[in-house]
């Protein structure tokens, strides 16, 4: 029953945490393309004609180039909010694998049960284990690889 809860909130944070990288990821691309505006701005100030140029071009350069400066002191700011956000996923994902992981550990058959079909609880511990790493592998490759030779070298001990 906690298990099943703990498991719910875990799939509710990794679809949160999708949904952030994306946000990320669109947030990311606009102030790669605001800074390139605002460069381009800043490019046509400072060209070899300004001499030549009328002086009210350069006004509305100029305060075009202060909005975009403006915009993107907020897309960074929205920017770091999300990265808060993510440590705080991350967090939390982490300490209910942790949990969940230990209630699996303090669940599992005592060794008494294992003589009697050691086969069966191996295969449903390692299934367990496997539907955990599924969890983790989009999010966290890293981790997931890490927990993956883990299993590897479980299995290899049994064998």
């Amino acid at each position: 029953m906690v298990n099943d809860f703990l498991r719910k909130y875990q799939e509710e944070l990794i679809t949160q945490k999708i949904q952030l990288k994306e946000d990320m990821d669109l947030l990311e691309t606009k102030i790669k393309e605001e800074t390139k505006f605002l460069n381009l701005l800043e490019e046509s100030n400072e060209s070899y004609f300004v001499e030549f140029t009328p002086r009210d071009i350069n006004e509305k350069n100029n305060k075009k180039a202060e909005e975009v400066r403006l915009n993107l002191k907020d897309l960074n700011s929205q920017m770091d909010e999300k990265i808060k956000k993510m440590r705080f996923f991350d967090g939390r994902l982490v300490e209910l694998n942790a949990l969940l992981t230990n209630s699996v550990a303090i669940n599992k058959p005592s060794s008494t049960n294992k003589t009697v079909n050691p086969v069966r609880n191996n295969s449903s511990d390692l299934i367990n284990r496997l539907n955990n790493l599924k969890d983790v592998i989009v999010l966290d490759p890293y981790k997931a690889k890490i927990d993956l030779e883990n299993i590897i070298s479980d299995i290899e001990k049994d064998i």
